[in-house]
């Protein structure tokens, strides 16, 4: 599971971009990460995240992210 302060990229630029109005090469800040229940069909993990561009994303998929590791240049 994510943690907070974790820095993210949207794996799909493109879907990004539709879904939620952020740059596919934005980087972005966890705020918060949790895990929802999905019917009853199991649980998912969302994420809430601040980008560089003082965006903010409420309850994204956190499948939908990859994680910039620690040290890590964003670009």
């Amino acid at each position: 599971m994510l943690r907070k302060g974790q820095r993210l990229r949207p794996l799909h630029p493109h879907l990004a971009e539709r879904e939620w109005g952020v740059g596919g090469d934005e980087v972005g800040t966890v705020l918060c990460c949790y895990r929802v229940l999905v019917n009853r069909s199991g649980e998912a993990d969302r994420v809430d995240i601040e980008f560089g561009s003082g965006q903010k994303i409420w309850g994204a998929p956190a499948a939908e992210f990859a994680v910039i590791p620690e040290g890590a240049t964003a670009h």
